[in-house]
Protein backbone atom coordinates (compact mmCIF):
# COMPACT_ATOMS: atom_id res chain seq x y z
CA UNK A 1 0.00 0.00 0.00
CA UNK A 2 1.11 3.61 -0.75
CA UNK A 3 0.04 4.77 2.63
CA UNK A 4 2.27 2.31 4.14
CA UNK A 5 5.03 3.30 2.58
CA UNK A 6 4.34 6.91 2.74
CA UNK A 7 4.76 5.79 6.64
CA UNK A 8 7.94 4.63 6.88
CA UNK A 9 9.22 7.27 4.64
CA UNK A 10 8.38 9.89 7.51
CA UNK A 11 8.95 8.05 10.57
CA UNK A 12 10.89 4.94 9.79
CA UNK A 13 14.38 6.57 9.26
CA UNK A 14 15.81 6.53 12.98
CA UNK A 15 12.91 7.74 14.67
CA UNK A 16 14.67 11.08 15.05
CA UNK A 17 11.16 12.58 16.11
CA UNK A 18 10.36 10.08 18.74
CA UNK A 19 13.74 11.28 20.74
CA UNK A 20 13.18 13.14 23.98
CA UNK A 21 16.02 15.15 26.32
CA UNK A 22 16.86 12.96 29.49
CA UNK A 23 15.03 14.33 32.31
CA UNK A 24 17.15 15.71 35.40
CA UNK A 25 16.79 12.98 37.94
CA UNK A 26 18.35 9.89 39.42
CA UNK A 27 18.93 6.23 38.46
CA UNK A 28 17.37 3.42 40.26
CA UNK A 29 14.91 4.67 42.16
CA UNK A 30 13.19 1.66 42.90
CA UNK A 31 9.48 2.31 43.11
CA UNK A 32 7.93 -0.87 42.21
CA UNK A 33 9.51 -4.74 41.84
CA UNK A 34 7.69 -7.31 39.59
CA UNK A 35 8.92 -10.73 39.30
CA UNK A 36 8.59 -12.65 36.04
CA UNK A 37 6.74 -16.41 37.63
CA UNK A 38 6.34 -18.88 34.44
CA UNK A 39 4.57 -21.27 36.81
CA UNK A 40 1.22 -18.80 36.40
CA UNK A 41 0.90 -19.74 32.54
CA UNK A 42 -0.53 -23.02 31.92
CA UNK A 43 -1.30 -23.35 27.89
CA UNK A 44 -1.83 -25.78 25.40
CA UNK A 45 0.92 -24.09 22.96
CA UNK A 46 2.61 -20.76 22.58
CA UNK A 47 0.25 -18.16 22.34
CA UNK A 48 2.59 -16.09 20.49
CA UNK A 49 5.68 -16.55 17.46
CA UNK A 50 6.98 -14.92 14.84
CA UNK A 51 4.07 -14.81 12.50
CA UNK A 52 1.00 -14.51 15.13
CA UNK A 53 -0.18 -11.21 16.89
CA UNK A 54 -2.43 -10.79 19.83
CA UNK A 55 -4.57 -8.52 21.53
CA UNK A 56 -6.23 -9.33 25.26
CA UNK A 57 -8.99 -8.17 27.29
CA UNK A 58 -10.14 -9.43 31.05
CA UNK A 59 -12.29 -9.92 33.70
CA UNK A 60 -14.11 -11.98 35.69
CA UNK A 61 -16.03 -14.44 33.66
CA UNK A 62 -17.12 -17.29 36.04
CA UNK A 63 -17.65 -15.04 39.37
CA UNK A 64 -15.22 -17.13 41.51
CA UNK A 65 -13.27 -13.77 42.43
CA UNK A 66 -10.41 -14.39 40.10
CA UNK A 67 -9.36 -12.47 36.91
CA UNK A 68 -9.55 -14.12 33.50
CA UNK A 69 -7.85 -13.22 30.46
CA UNK A 70 -9.43 -13.59 26.69
CA UNK A 71 -6.29 -13.82 24.18
CA UNK A 72 -7.13 -13.21 20.63
CA UNK A 73 -4.76 -14.26 17.95
CA UNK A 74 -4.38 -13.46 14.56
CA UNK A 75 -1.15 -13.36 11.54
CA UNK A 76 0.83 -10.43 12.53
CA UNK A 77 0.24 -7.09 10.62
CA UNK A 78 -2.21 -6.57 7.80
CA UNK A 79 -2.95 -9.94 6.33
CA UNK A 80 -6.12 -11.90 6.02
CA UNK A 81 -4.00 -14.96 7.99
CA UNK A 82 -6.20 -16.73 11.03
CA UNK A 83 -5.43 -18.15 13.93
CA UNK A 84 -7.69 -19.97 16.90
CA UNK A 85 -8.17 -17.63 20.22
CA UNK A 86 -7.48 -18.65 23.77
CA UNK A 87 -9.37 -19.00 26.40
CA UNK A 88 -7.07 -18.22 30.28
CA UNK A 89 -8.96 -18.93 33.15
CA UNK A 90 -7.71 -17.89 36.23
CA UNK A 91 -7.37 -20.64 38.65
CA UNK A 92 -6.25 -19.52 42.09
CA UNK A 93 -3.84 -17.02 40.29
CA UNK A 94 -2.76 -19.32 37.46
CA UNK A 95 -3.92 -18.29 33.71
CA UNK A 96 -5.05 -21.78 32.26
CA UNK A 97 -5.90 -22.44 28.81
CA UNK A 98 -9.49 -23.58 29.21
CA UNK A 99 -10.54 -22.62 25.74
CA UNK A 100 -11.69 -26.38 24.78
CA UNK A 101 -13.62 -26.69 27.87
CA UNK A 102 -14.99 -22.83 28.06
CA UNK A 103 -15.35 -21.53 24.75
CA UNK A 104 -15.81 -23.69 22.47
CA UNK A 105 -19.92 -23.84 22.14
CA UNK A 106 -21.65 -22.30 19.05
CA UNK A 107 -25.12 -21.72 17.65
CA UNK A 108 -26.40 -20.17 14.50
CA UNK A 109 -23.97 -20.64 12.05
CA UNK A 110 -24.41 -22.90 8.73
CA UNK A 111 -21.75 -24.91 9.31
CA UNK A 112 -20.31 -26.69 12.47
CA UNK A 113 -18.41 -23.79 14.50
CA UNK A 114 -16.14 -24.30 17.38
CA UNK A 115 -15.64 -20.88 19.13
CA UNK A 116 -12.31 -19.69 20.18
CA UNK A 117 -11.22 -23.01 18.06
CA UNK A 118 -12.01 -21.64 14.99
CA UNK A 119 -9.33 -19.73 13.17
CA UNK A 120 -10.44 -15.81 12.31
CA UNK A 121 -8.66 -12.65 11.75
CA UNK A 122 -9.49 -11.12 15.32
CA UNK A 123 -7.54 -7.91 16.01
CA UNK A 124 -9.58 -6.93 19.12
CA UNK A 125 -12.22 -7.81 21.99
CA UNK A 126 -13.89 -6.29 24.62
CA UNK A 127 -15.65 -8.54 27.55
CA UNK A 128 -18.53 -6.61 29.08
CA UNK A 129 -22.00 -7.62 29.99
CA UNK A 130 -24.06 -7.35 27.26
CA UNK A 131 -27.78 -8.33 28.15
CA UNK A 132 -27.61 -7.19 32.14
CA UNK A 133 -27.88 -10.61 33.57
CA UNK A 134 -24.38 -9.81 35.61
CA UNK A 135 -22.60 -12.25 33.73
CA UNK A 136 -19.90 -10.77 31.31
CA UNK A 137 -19.88 -11.54 27.45
CA UNK A 138 -17.23 -11.07 24.91
CA UNK A 139 -17.19 -9.62 21.20
CA UNK A 140 -14.48 -9.41 18.79
CA UNK A 141 -13.20 -7.11 16.08
CA UNK A 142 -12.75 -8.79 13.01
CA UNK A 143 -10.21 -7.23 10.14
CA UNK A 144 -10.09 -8.19 6.80
CA UNK A 145 -11.79 -11.49 6.16
CA UNK A 146 -12.88 -10.39 2.29
CA UNK A 147 -14.16 -13.62 0.90
CA UNK A 148 -14.94 -15.50 4.33
CA UNK A 149 -18.72 -16.44 5.13
CA UNK A 150 -20.51 -14.12 7.62
CA UNK A 151 -19.89 -15.62 10.86
CA UNK A 152 -16.12 -15.87 10.56
CA UNK A 153 -15.94 -12.11 8.64
CA UNK A 154 -17.97 -10.26 11.23
CA UNK A 155 -17.75 -9.39 14.60
CA UNK A 156 -17.97 -12.32 16.86
CA UNK A 157 -20.25 -12.33 20.32
CA UNK A 158 -19.81 -14.53 22.52
CA UNK A 159 -22.43 -14.96 25.23
CA UNK A 160 -22.10 -15.90 29.09
CA UNK A 161 -24.17 -18.48 29.78
CA UNK A 162 -23.50 -18.62 33.55
CA UNK A 163 -23.93 -21.68 35.86
CA UNK A 164 -26.21 -24.37 36.21
CA UNK A 165 -27.76 -23.23 39.58
CA UNK A 166 -25.35 -25.26 41.04
CA UNK A 167 -22.22 -22.99 41.04
CA UNK A 168 -20.56 -24.59 38.19
CA UNK A 169 -20.03 -22.40 34.88
CA UNK A 170 -21.15 -23.20 31.63
CA UNK A 171 -18.68 -21.12 29.95
CA UNK A 172 -18.69 -18.69 26.77
CA UNK A 173 -20.86 -19.54 23.36
CA UNK A 174 -20.44 -18.34 19.94
CA UNK A 175 -23.92 -16.85 19.09
CA UNK A 176 -24.17 -15.85 15.46
CA UNK A 177 -27.64 -14.31 15.24
CA UNK A 178 -26.60 -11.65 17.63
CA UNK A 179 -24.77 -9.60 15.44
CA UNK A 180 -26.33 -8.01 12.16
CA UNK A 181 -24.70 -8.53 8.14
CA UNK A 182 -23.35 -5.29 7.82
CA UNK A 183 -23.50 -3.63 4.28
CA UNK A 184 -21.37 -0.69 2.34
CA UNK A 185 -22.60 2.68 2.78
CA UNK A 186 -22.08 3.50 -0.93
CA UNK A 187 -23.99 0.44 -2.65
CA UNK A 188 -25.87 -0.97 -0.34
CA UNK A 189 -23.93 -4.12 -0.91
CA UNK A 190 -23.42 -7.01 2.15
CA UNK A 191 -19.72 -7.18 3.11
CA UNK A 192 -17.73 -7.99 5.58
CA UNK A 193 -15.75 -5.60 7.68
CA UNK A 194 -12.15 -4.78 8.38
CA UNK A 195 -12.27 -3.54 11.69
CA UNK A 196 -8.87 -2.94 13.58
CA UNK A 197 -10.80 -1.97 17.61
CA UNK A 198 -13.81 -2.42 19.71
CA UNK A 199 -15.42 -0.94 22.49
CA UNK A 200 -18.70 -1.16 24.43
CA UNK A 201 -20.35 0.69 26.45
CA UNK A 202 -24.05 2.44 27.13
CA UNK A 203 -24.80 5.29 24.24
CA UNK A 204 -28.24 5.05 24.54
CA UNK A 205 -28.87 5.02 28.00
CA UNK A 206 -31.30 1.92 28.27
CA UNK A 207 -29.16 0.23 30.83
CA UNK A 208 -27.00 -2.07 28.12
CA UNK A 209 -24.18 -2.26 26.43
CA UNK A 210 -23.44 -0.96 22.48
CA UNK A 211 -21.03 -1.26 20.42
CA UNK A 212 -18.43 0.87 18.76
CA UNK A 213 -15.76 -0.83 16.14
CA UNK A 214 -12.60 1.43 14.20
CA UNK A 215 -12.72 0.69 11.16
CA UNK A 216 -9.05 -0.13 9.04
CA UNK A 217 -10.49 2.32 6.51
CA UNK A 218 -8.22 1.33 3.31
CA UNK A 219 -9.45 1.12 -0.43
CA UNK A 220 -9.31 -2.88 0.20
CA UNK A 221 -12.23 -2.75 2.70
CA UNK A 222 -13.57 0.24 3.97
CA UNK A 223 -16.74 0.47 5.42
CA UNK A 224 -15.85 3.26 8.07
CA UNK A 225 -16.68 2.44 11.41
CA UNK A 226 -19.96 1.60 13.10
CA UNK A 227 -22.04 2.03 15.94
CA UNK A 228 -23.77 -1.02 16.69
CA UNK A 229 -26.85 -0.68 19.35
CA UNK A 230 -27.64 -2.75 21.11
CA UNK A 231 -31.77 -3.56 21.16
CA UNK A 232 -32.53 -4.63 24.66
CA UNK A 233 -31.85 -8.63 24.43
CA UNK A 234 -28.59 -8.35 23.43
CA UNK A 235 -29.30 -7.87 19.92
CA UNK A 236 -27.63 -5.62 17.82
CA UNK A 237 -28.65 -3.43 14.92
CA UNK A 238 -25.87 -1.20 13.31
CA UNK A 239 -27.54 2.46 13.76
CA UNK A 240 -23.99 4.37 12.56
CA UNK A 241 -25.66 6.61 9.73
CA UNK A 242 -29.08 7.39 12.16
CA UNK A 243 -27.05 8.38 15.11
CA UNK A 244 -23.90 9.90 13.80
CA UNK A 245 -22.47 11.93 10.97
CA UNK A 246 -20.25 10.63 8.30
CA UNK A 247 -17.04 12.52 9.95
CA UNK A 248 -17.55 10.89 12.88
CA UNK A 249 -17.43 7.56 11.35
CA UNK A 250 -14.69 8.17 9.28
CA UNK A 251 -11.42 6.28 10.11
CA UNK A 252 -7.86 5.62 8.67
CA UNK A 253 -6.70 2.71 10.24
CA UNK A 254 -8.87 3.11 14.20
CA UNK A 255 -6.73 0.91 15.51
CA UNK A 256 -8.08 2.09 19.11
CA UNK A 257 -11.60 3.16 20.12
CA UNK A 258 -12.70 4.21 23.80
CA UNK A 259 -16.44 4.67 24.96
CA UNK A 260 -16.11 6.57 27.82
CA UNK A 261 -17.40 9.66 29.06
CA UNK A 262 -15.15 12.67 28.79
CA UNK A 263 -17.19 15.77 29.67
CA UNK A 264 -18.91 14.30 33.11
CA UNK A 265 -22.18 14.75 31.53
CA UNK A 266 -23.22 11.35 32.62
CA UNK A 267 -23.35 9.87 28.84
CA UNK A 268 -21.07 8.11 27.63
CA UNK A 269 -19.18 9.52 24.09
CA UNK A 270 -16.44 8.09 21.81
CA UNK A 271 -13.04 8.49 21.42
CA UNK A 272 -11.02 7.51 18.43
CA UNK A 273 -7.70 7.72 16.99
CA UNK A 274 -6.73 7.70 12.88
CA UNK A 275 -3.83 8.05 12.04
CA UNK A 276 -2.63 6.06 8.64
CA UNK A 277 -3.35 9.11 6.23
CA UNK A 278 -5.70 11.55 6.29
CA UNK A 279 -7.39 12.38 8.57
CA UNK A 280 -5.03 11.99 11.17
CA UNK A 281 -6.12 13.15 14.43
CA UNK A 282 -7.59 12.24 17.57
CA UNK A 283 -10.84 12.94 18.23
CA UNK A 284 -14.06 13.10 20.20
CA UNK A 285 -17.27 12.45 19.38
CA UNK A 286 -20.08 13.90 21.92
CA UNK A 287 -23.40 12.09 23.18
CA UNK A 288 -26.01 14.74 23.27
CA UNK A 289 -27.34 14.80 26.53
CA UNK A 290 -30.92 16.06 25.69
CA UNK A 291 -31.10 12.92 23.43
CA UNK A 292 -28.88 10.33 24.24
CA UNK A 293 -27.64 8.12 21.94
CA UNK A 294 -27.76 11.05 19.27
CA UNK A 295 -23.98 12.82 18.69
CA UNK A 296 -24.21 16.04 17.81
CA UNK A 297 -20.80 17.38 18.50
CA UNK A 298 -17.25 16.91 16.60
CA UNK A 299 -14.02 17.57 18.26
CA UNK A 300 -10.62 16.52 16.65
CA UNK A 301 -8.56 17.94 19.41
CA UNK A 302 -4.73 15.80 19.30
CA UNK A 303 -3.97 17.15 15.40
CA UNK A 304 -0.15 17.41 14.12
CA UNK A 305 0.79 13.91 15.23
CA UNK A 306 0.56 10.63 13.83
CA UNK A 307 -1.43 8.77 16.72
CA UNK A 308 -1.51 5.32 16.50
CA UNK A 309 -3.48 4.18 19.76
CA UNK A 310 -5.26 6.09 22.24
CA UNK A 311 -6.84 5.00 25.80
CA UNK A 312 -8.46 6.96 28.57
CA UNK A 313 -7.92 7.36 32.12
CA UNK A 314 -7.71 9.97 35.02
CA UNK A 315 -4.05 10.53 35.39
CA UNK A 316 -4.23 13.52 38.07
CA UNK A 317 -6.87 12.14 40.01
CA UNK A 318 -9.29 15.17 39.37
CA UNK A 319 -12.39 12.81 38.23
CA UNK A 320 -11.52 13.55 34.89
CA UNK A 321 -10.70 11.16 32.12
CA UNK A 322 -7.52 11.72 30.42
CA UNK A 323 -6.32 10.84 27.46
CA UNK A 324 -2.80 8.64 26.38
CA UNK A 325 -1.42 8.13 23.05
CA UNK A 326 1.20 5.88 21.09
CA UNK A 327 2.41 8.03 18.10
CA UNK A 328 4.47 6.78 15.23
CA UNK A 329 6.92 9.66 16.61
CA UNK A 330 7.25 10.85 20.43
CA UNK A 331 4.45 9.36 22.08
CA UNK A 332 1.92 11.58 24.66
CA UNK A 333 -0.66 12.30 27.01
CA UNK A 334 -2.67 15.07 28.01
CA UNK A 335 -4.88 16.50 30.62
CA UNK A 336 -8.83 16.80 30.61
CA UNK A 337 -8.61 20.69 32.57
CA UNK A 338 -12.86 21.00 32.34
CA UNK A 339 -15.37 21.78 30.06
CA UNK A 340 -15.98 24.54 27.40
CA UNK A 341 -18.94 26.09 26.44
CA UNK A 342 -19.63 23.83 23.77
CA UNK A 343 -19.98 20.86 26.31
CA UNK A 344 -16.25 19.94 25.35
CA UNK A 345 -13.44 18.59 26.91
CA UNK A 346 -10.73 21.40 27.55
CA UNK A 347 -7.57 19.84 26.56
CA UNK A 348 -4.17 20.82 28.47
CA UNK A 349 -0.75 20.62 25.96
CA UNK A 350 0.30 17.69 24.52
CA UNK A 351 3.03 16.23 26.75
CA UNK A 352 5.82 13.88 26.06
CA UNK A 353 7.39 11.59 28.80
CA UNK A 354 10.38 11.87 30.45
CA UNK A 355 13.43 9.43 30.00
CA UNK A 356 16.71 9.21 32.04
CA UNK A 357 18.54 7.59 29.23
CA UNK A 358 17.60 6.82 25.30
CA UNK A 359 14.51 7.90 24.09
CA UNK A 360 10.84 6.76 22.42
CA UNK A 361 10.94 3.53 20.57
CA UNK A 362 8.62 4.76 18.07
CA UNK A 363 6.17 2.98 16.17
CA UNK A 364 3.83 2.40 19.13
CA UNK A 365 0.91 0.26 19.77
CA UNK A 366 -1.52 -0.44 22.55
CA UNK A 367 -1.41 1.24 25.52
CA UNK A 368 -2.78 1.28 28.88
CA UNK A 369 -3.11 3.48 31.93
CA UNK A 370 -3.07 1.02 35.16
CA UNK A 371 -1.72 1.80 38.88
CA UNK A 372 1.64 -0.13 39.21
CA UNK A 373 2.59 1.05 42.39
CA UNK A 374 -0.73 1.22 43.81
CA UNK A 375 -0.06 5.22 45.05
CA UNK A 376 -3.33 6.10 43.65
CA UNK A 377 -2.13 7.48 40.73
CA UNK A 378 -1.99 5.66 37.26
CA UNK A 379 1.28 4.90 35.82
CA UNK A 380 1.04 4.36 31.44
CA UNK A 381 2.15 0.95 29.76
CA UNK A 382 2.86 1.46 26.02
CA UNK A 383 3.93 -1.06 23.87
CA UNK A 384 5.38 -1.09 20.49
CA UNK A 385 4.72 -3.88 17.92
CA UNK A 386 2.57 -1.72 15.17
CA UNK A 387 -0.14 -3.42 13.80
CA UNK A 388 0.17 -2.43 10.66
CA UNK A 389 3.50 -2.42 9.53
CA UNK A 390 6.39 -5.43 10.43
CA UNK A 391 8.67 -3.27 13.26
CA UNK A 392 9.90 -5.62 15.38
CA UNK A 393 13.17 -4.18 17.13
CA UNK A 394 11.31 -1.81 20.22
CA UNK A 395 10.37 -2.96 23.52
CA UNK A 396 7.56 -2.04 25.81
CA UNK A 397 7.69 1.33 27.86
CA UNK A 398 6.33 2.37 31.32
CA UNK A 399 6.04 5.34 32.43
CA UNK A 400 5.80 6.43 36.19
CA UNK A 401 3.73 9.17 36.99
CA UNK A 402 4.93 11.72 38.94
CA UNK A 403 1.75 13.23 40.56
CA UNK A 404 1.54 13.61 43.78
CA UNK A 405 -1.16 16.39 44.49
CA UNK A 406 -4.49 15.35 43.15
CA UNK A 407 -6.04 17.79 40.73
CA UNK A 408 -2.62 18.43 40.30
CA UNK A 409 -0.34 18.61 36.98
CA UNK A 410 2.20 15.39 36.15
CA UNK A 411 5.09 14.47 34.40
CA UNK A 412 5.54 10.53 33.21
CA UNK A 413 9.25 9.33 33.31
CA UNK A 414 10.54 6.14 32.74
CA UNK A 415 12.73 4.83 35.44
CA UNK A 416 15.98 3.16 35.07
CA UNK A 417 18.70 1.03 36.91
CA UNK A 418 21.40 2.45 34.90
CA UNK A 419 21.68 4.63 31.56
CA UNK A 420 22.28 1.59 29.48
CA UNK A 421 20.14 -1.58 29.22
CA UNK A 422 22.18 -3.81 31.34
CA UNK A 423 19.62 -3.22 34.67
CA UNK A 424 16.31 -3.30 35.28
CA UNK A 425 14.28 -0.90 32.89
CA UNK A 426 10.70 0.44 33.80
CA UNK A 427 10.34 -1.17 36.94
CA UNK A 428 12.55 -2.92 38.92
CA UNK A 429 12.94 -6.82 38.39
CA UNK A 430 12.37 -6.06 34.18
CA UNK A 431 15.01 -5.87 31.67
CA UNK A 432 15.11 -4.50 27.85
CA UNK A 433 15.57 -8.09 26.95
CA UNK A 434 12.73 -9.55 28.41
CA UNK A 435 10.59 -6.50 27.06
CA UNK A 436 11.07 -6.05 23.65
CA UNK A 437 8.24 -7.05 20.79
CA UNK A 438 5.15 -6.38 22.86
CA UNK A 439 1.96 -6.63 20.95
CA UNK A 440 -0.36 -6.09 23.90
CA UNK A 441 -0.21 -5.91 28.21
CA UNK A 442 -2.89 -5.89 30.63
CA UNK A 443 -2.79 -5.10 33.79
CA UNK A 444 -4.92 -6.50 37.15
CA UNK A 445 -4.43 -8.21 40.36
CA UNK A 446 -3.82 -12.07 39.12
CA UNK A 447 -3.55 -13.38 43.05
CA UNK A 448 -5.85 -11.71 44.82
CA UNK A 449 -3.30 -10.10 47.09
CA UNK A 450 -4.34 -6.66 47.02
CA UNK A 451 -1.97 -4.91 44.08
CA UNK A 452 -2.01 -5.10 40.57
CA UNK A 453 0.31 -7.90 38.22
CA UNK A 454 1.41 -7.48 34.51
CA UNK A 455 0.31 -10.12 31.96
CA UNK A 456 2.62 -9.35 29.03
CA UNK A 457 1.78 -10.53 25.48
CA UNK A 458 5.44 -10.57 23.03
CA UNK A 459 6.43 -12.26 19.70
CA UNK A 460 8.77 -14.28 22.19
CA UNK A 461 5.83 -15.23 23.88
CA UNK A 462 3.73 -14.32 26.79
CA UNK A 463 4.48 -14.00 30.13
CA UNK A 464 3.20 -13.06 33.78
CA UNK A 465 4.79 -10.80 35.99
CA UNK A 466 4.21 -10.53 39.85
CA UNK A 467 3.94 -7.50 41.96
CA UNK A 468 5.75 -7.54 44.82
CA UNK A 469 4.63 -5.11 46.50
CA UNK A 470 1.86 -7.51 48.33
CA UNK A 471 3.48 -10.97 47.71
CA UNK A 472 0.27 -13.55 47.81
CA UNK A 473 -0.13 -14.96 51.11
CA UNK A 474 -1.55 -18.52 51.67
CA UNK A 475 -2.28 -20.14 54.72
CA UNK A 476 -0.45 -22.66 56.44
CA UNK A 477 -1.10 -25.87 54.54
CA UNK A 478 -1.07 -28.62 57.08
CA UNK A 479 -0.38 -32.38 54.61
CA UNK A 480 -2.63 -35.33 55.08
CA UNK A 481 -3.98 -35.24 51.33
CA UNK A 482 -5.34 -38.43 49.63
CA UNK A 483 -6.58 -40.36 48.95
CA UNK A 484 -7.02 -39.02 45.24
CA UNK A 485 -5.59 -36.09 43.68
CA UNK A 486 -7.97 -33.45 44.99
CA UNK A 487 -6.10 -29.89 46.56
CA UNK A 488 -6.81 -27.54 48.98
CA UNK A 489 -5.59 -23.81 49.49
CA UNK A 490 -6.79 -20.58 50.78
CA UNK A 491 -5.08 -17.18 49.26
CA UNK A 492 -5.33 -14.52 48.33
CA UNK A 493 -4.85 -11.43 51.23
CA UNK A 494 -3.75 -11.72 54.75
CA UNK A 495 -7.45 -11.91 56.60
CA UNK A 496 -7.30 -8.57 58.66
CA UNK A 497 -10.53 -7.09 58.89
CA UNK A 498 -12.65 -6.47 55.32
CA UNK A 499 -9.34 -8.52 53.48
CA UNK A 500 -10.00 -11.55 51.32
CA UNK A 501 -8.57 -14.79 50.41
CA UNK A 502 -9.87 -17.35 48.31
CA UNK A 503 -10.88 -21.53 49.85
CA UNK A 504 -9.99 -23.23 46.17
CA UNK A 505 -10.23 -26.39 45.67
CA UNK A 506 -8.09 -28.09 42.70
CA UNK A 507 -7.28 -30.96 40.85
CA UNK A 508 -10.82 -33.16 41.69
CA UNK A 509 -13.29 -34.44 39.99
CA UNK A 510 -15.47 -32.46 37.43
CA UNK A 511 -18.94 -31.21 39.07
CA UNK A 512 -18.35 -33.68 42.04
CA UNK A 513 -20.21 -32.50 44.97
CA UNK A 514 -18.02 -31.03 48.42
CA UNK A 515 -18.35 -31.37 51.98
CA UNK A 516 -15.76 -29.35 54.14
CA UNK A 517 -15.09 -30.24 57.62
CA UNK A 518 -14.20 -27.60 60.10
CA UNK A 519 -12.27 -27.70 63.29
CA UNK A 520 -10.71 -25.83 65.83
CA UNK A 521 -7.07 -27.69 65.99
CA UNK A 522 -5.64 -30.46 64.20
CA UNK A 523 -5.87 -34.10 64.67
CA UNK A 524 -5.30 -37.49 62.74
CA UNK A 525 -8.14 -39.38 62.60
CA UNK A 526 -8.06 -42.12 59.76
CA UNK A 527 -11.07 -41.87 57.51
CA UNK A 528 -11.93 -43.06 54.12
CA UNK A 529 -8.48 -44.96 53.67
CA UNK A 530 -7.36 -40.91 54.24
CA UNK A 531 -6.69 -38.83 57.36
CA UNK A 532 -8.82 -36.36 58.80
CA UNK A 533 -7.25 -33.40 60.93
CA UNK A 534 -9.68 -30.86 62.04
CA UNK A 535 -10.46 -31.63 65.44
CA UNK A 536 -11.90 -30.66 68.07
CA UNK A 537 -14.60 -30.94 65.19
CA UNK A 538 -17.03 -28.40 65.36
CA UNK A 539 -19.14 -28.32 61.52
CA UNK A 540 -19.60 -30.43 58.56
CA UNK A 541 -20.20 -27.23 55.62
CA UNK A 542 -22.00 -29.17 52.19
CA UNK A 543 -24.17 -27.62 49.16
CA UNK A 544 -20.93 -26.95 47.20
CA UNK A 545 -19.28 -28.94 44.25
CA UNK A 546 -16.71 -28.51 41.68
CA UNK A 547 -16.58 -27.19 38.20
CA UNK A 548 -16.28 -28.94 34.45
CA UNK A 549 -12.27 -28.39 35.29
CA UNK A 550 -12.67 -29.88 38.63
CA UNK A 551 -12.54 -26.51 40.92
CA UNK A 552 -14.28 -24.63 43.19
CA UNK A 553 -13.71 -21.26 44.73
CA UNK A 554 -14.97 -20.08 48.23
CA UNK A 555 -13.99 -16.39 48.68
CA UNK A 556 -13.30 -15.31 52.38
CA UNK A 557 -13.48 -12.39 53.69
CA UNK A 558 -12.51 -11.48 57.22
CA UNK A 559 -14.98 -9.60 59.19
CA UNK A 560 -12.70 -9.26 62.59
CA UNK A 561 -10.67 -11.29 64.72
CA UNK A 562 -12.07 -14.69 65.05
CA UNK A 563 -11.28 -18.03 65.96
CA UNK A 564 -8.10 -19.56 63.86
CA UNK A 565 -10.11 -22.78 61.92
CA UNK A 566 -8.79 -25.79 60.70
CA UNK A 567 -10.44 -26.70 57.56
CA UNK A 568 -10.05 -30.11 54.91
CA UNK A 569 -12.28 -30.80 51.70
CA UNK A 570 -13.98 -34.51 50.70
CA UNK A 571 -14.99 -35.00 47.71
CA UNK A 572 -17.26 -37.33 46.16
CA UNK A 573 -15.43 -39.61 43.66
CA UNK A 574 -17.28 -42.55 42.58
CA UNK A 575 -14.13 -44.49 41.02
CA UNK A 576 -12.39 -44.22 44.97
CA UNK A 577 -12.84 -47.26 47.14
CA UNK A 578 -14.58 -45.57 50.00
CA UNK A 579 -16.48 -43.20 47.18
CA UNK A 580 -14.14 -40.15 48.33
CA UNK A 581 -11.34 -38.22 48.13
CA UNK A 582 -9.68 -36.04 50.90
CA UNK A 583 -7.87 -32.85 50.32
CA UNK A 584 -5.10 -31.87 52.39
CA UNK A 585 -5.65 -29.53 55.07
CA UNK A 586 -5.05 -26.12 55.81
CA UNK A 587 -4.97 -23.59 58.86
CA UNK A 588 -6.90 -20.15 58.45
CA UNK A 589 -6.01 -17.79 60.67
CA UNK A 590 -7.70 -14.42 61.52
CA UNK A 591 -5.63 -11.67 61.78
Amino acid sequence: MLSIHLRRALYGAGFACALAPAATAQFNQQWVKFQLEPSKLVTQFPLTDATTETDVHWGDLDQDGWTDVAVMRKEHFTSVGKRPNVLLMNENGVLTDRSALYASAAIGTPVADQGFLTPTNDRDVVIADLNADGWLDLVTATTRSDSDPKHIGHPRVYMNLGDDGSGNWLGLRYENARFPQLFDFTNGMPRNPAFCSVDAGDVTNNGLADLYFGDYGSSMADLNDRLIVNDGGAFYADQSQTRMTATMLESAFGAAVNVADMNGDGHKDIVKQTALFAPQYVSISYNNPNNPGMFNIFHDFHVGFAPYHVNVGDLNQDNRLDTIFSDDGADRFRLNQGVDVFGRAIWGPAKTYQFLSGGDQGFGSNNLAADLDMDGFKDVLICNVDVDINNYGGRLNIYRNLGTVPGGDIEMREEREMASDAGWVGVVGMTAPLMTNAHDVAVFDLDNDGDNDIFLSRREGNEVWVNQKNPQFCQTDLGFGGPGTSTLSACGQPLWFGNTSVISVNNAPALAPVLFVLGAGEGALPLLGGTLVPSPFLALVGGFGTDAAGRLRLPLTSTGKSPDLVIQGLVFDAAQPELFQITNAVRIVFN
